[in-house]
């Protein structure tokens, strides 16, 4: 393995043994979107698998303290209350019958053909999004305050992040956009990134500040703050209230942890 782990990583790993009884493989893989990426073990699996990009930088110890804190907050649940977000091909004609005269405005702009390229790209990103944030909050401030020695390398993680982010802003993306995803993802965007920048000392919002989304943002981000359980039930009940807030209730569903196939929204 070519990943050259800094502290506080190997404690971390040790502990993810301890508390969920398995240990995490590491996988190379160049097909990502993103420097390291984590599949859940069901009770089959023998380990947690975390693949990576061969090609990365510092920042993937800030990612895999990330996704060991995505284990955490699931293990430490009690086993018959952990939940999974999943979809299906019926959950998803529903979601985007809800939209489709947006889709089919699109048509003046876009062919048939590459709607239909991008449509899984537009519904799986807005409900990886909804399902991701909320405990992503959590988790990055558990990062910041927990261990000191990351914070440059999370800063860091989290500009690029947030540049990555910004796409959703430009007029390009205005126009081949449906506006209930692209509203959404902006919003909660913006509620993700006042948070956790306001917890990590950065202005990770000014970008927002001449937009239609800032108004939905800081409302979005102060439900959040005020009504937020840390636990991996609080998680799935602040992603309920996401879901409910930017009018995508229903575009997935919960299904018990070991019953979502292993494959699912993952990575390998």
């Amino acid at each position: 393995m070519d990943i050259q782990f800094i502290d506080p990583v190997p404690d971390v790993l040790e502990e993810v043994k301890n508390v969920t009884g398995k240990g995490i493989e590491f996988i190379a893989k160049e097909n990502l979107t993103t420097y390291a990426a984590l599949k859940m073990a069901r009770k089959d699996m023998p380990s947690h698998l975390i693949y990576y990009k061969k090609e990365h930088d510092e920042i993937i110890n800030h990612l895999i303290v990330h996704e060991c804190g995505h284990l955490f907050r699931i293990f430490k649940c009690p086993e018959n209350q952990r939940l999974m977000p999943y979809s299906d091909q019926q959950i998803k004609y529903k979601a985007l019958k809800t939209i489709e005269n947006e889709i089919m405005a699109l048509t003046d702009i876009l062919s048939e053909d590459q709607i239909a390229q991008i449509i899984d790209i537009w519904y799986n990103g807005l409900v990886r999004q909804v399902t991701n944030l909320p405990p992503d909050i959590m988790i990055e401030k558990w990062i910041y305050d927990q261990f000191p020695a990351l914070r440059p390398l999370q800063v860091k993680s989290l500009k690029k992040q947030h540049s990555e982010s910004m796409a959703g802003l430009t007029e390009t993306t205005h126009k081949v956009t449906p506006h209930t995803i692209l509203f959404a993802s902006n919003v909660m965007n913006y509620a993700f990134f006042k948070i956790i920048g306001l917890h990590v000392g950065q202005n990770f919002v000014r970008e927002y500040s001449s937009t239609r989304y800032i108004g939905k943002g800081k409302e979005l981000s102060s439900i959040t703050e005020r009504n937020y359980t840390d636990s991996h039930e609080g998680d799935n009940i602040m992603i309920d209230k996401w879901a409910a807030f930017v009018n995508i209730s229903g575009w997935f569903k919960w299904r018990g942890f070991e019953d979502i196939p292993p494959n699912y929204l993952q990575t390998g």
